[in-house]
């Protein structure tokens, strides 16, 4: 009889920590959307779109953009103002859905007068076409591409050779 307040004790402590793990469990499938990509589960992610007011900040202030990639044989610089214009308007003002399986293939660098606007992670493979702008060095934006930079970037790649990241 006496191990019955021990055991009572026991089993509630570990219902409540069944609980809280399964309340911690749902807030992240709040935060996370499931997705099926070539049959197995990804989890996806998101962060919110860059505002407009940035977006016209660069649009209108940006005088140099660097593109640094990390596969593939070269860089760009990009030093008109028309474009510039046009790389910036490649983003679209949708957000992103961050696919933790995809890597960042480059590193782009907004700048003006030789000071850094805005940075971001470059995406673009066949599941993901975005940039995850940072800010302090963490993610804090993701936009994806328009058909447009969808397309200009494809013919870009496919004059340069790029290697793909095994896992």
């Amino acid at each position: 009889m006496k191990k019955f307040p021990v055991v009572f004790l026991c089993t509630s402590i570990l219902m409540l920590l069944l609980i809280s793990c399964n309340d911690n469990n749902s807030k992240k499938l709040n935060r996370e959307k499931k997705w099926e990509s070539e049959g197995q589960a990804v989890n996806i992610t998101s962060l919110p779109s860059i505002s407009f007011e940035e977006m016209k900040n660069i649009y209108e202030t940006c005088d140099f953009i660097d593109l640094i990639f990390y596969n593939v044989d070269f860089s760009m610089s990009i030093n008109t103002k028309s474009n510039i214009q046009r790389t910036v308007g490649f983003i679209a003002t949708n957000a992103a859905k961050l696919n933790p399986a995809c890597q960042a293939m480059g590193r782009v660098f907004f700048q003006r007068n030789g000071e850094l606007l805005i940075e971001a992670d470059m995406y673009f493979d066949e599941q993901c076409q975005y940039f995850v702008f940072l800010k302090n060095g963490k993610p804090a934006f993701a936009n994806d591409l328009n058909p447009q930079g969808r397309a200009y970037f494809s013919q870009v790649f496919s004059q340069v050779k790029v290697e793909t990241i095994t896992q």
